[in-house]
C-alpha cells in the first residue's frame, strides 16, 4: 500500500524546454516571454489549466516592405550591403512566422509565450504534452 501512495507522491516530467515544464501535477511556464525577454516563471497546478493551443504569428505586411527595403540596400554600393543583409534577415524572420504557445487558466488569465521561428517543433512539444496531461489522451 505504502509503494502506490508513493508512486502517486511523485511528479513525472514529461516534457522540458525553451517554453517551460510539463509534469502530471503542474506547468511551469514562462509568461510574457519575448524573442530578448525571458519572461516571469509561472508554476501552474495542472488541475487550474483550462486549454492550451499554439499559434503562429507572422507580420506579412512587414515582412514585404522590409525585404524591399533590404534588397534595394543590396543593390547599392559600398557598407549600406552589410545594413541591407540585416535588414533582409529580419523581414525573413517576420515572414516565416515566430510560434506562441497560450496557456489559459481557470481565471482566464491567458499565458502567453512567444520563441524563435526555428522553436516551433519545441512549442508544438510543449503543447502536445500539456494536452496529453489535461485530456488524458
Amino acid at each position: 500500500m505504502e509503494t502506490n501512495v508513493a508512486a502517486q507522491s511523485t511528479e513525472q516530467e514529461f516534457v522540458s524546454n525553451q517554453f517551460g515544464t510539463v509534469t502530471n501535477k503542474r506547468v511551469v511556464y514562462f509568461r510574457n516571454k519575448g524573442w530578448f525577454s525571458g519572461g516571469s516563471r509561472q508554476d501552474i497546478p495542472l488541475k487550474h489549466v483550462t486549454s492550451v493551443r499554439l499559434d503562429t504569428s507572422r507580420s506579412v505586411a512587414g515582412g514585404i516592405v522590409l525585404l524591399l527595403i533590404g534588397l534595394g540596400l543590396l543593390a547599392a554600393d559600398g557598407g549600406v550591403k552589410v545594413v541591407g543583409i540585416v535588414v533582409v534577415a529580419l523581414a525573413v524572420l517576420l515572414l516565416w512566422g515566430s510560434p506562441s504557445v497560450v496557456v489559459n487558466t481557470a481565471g482566464n488569465d491567458l499565458n502567453v509565450a512567444k520563441g524563435f521561428p526555428w522553436l516551433r517543433g519545441e512549442a508544438n512539444a510543449f503543447v502536445e504534452a500539456l494536452r496529453k496531461q489535461l485530456f488524458h489522451e
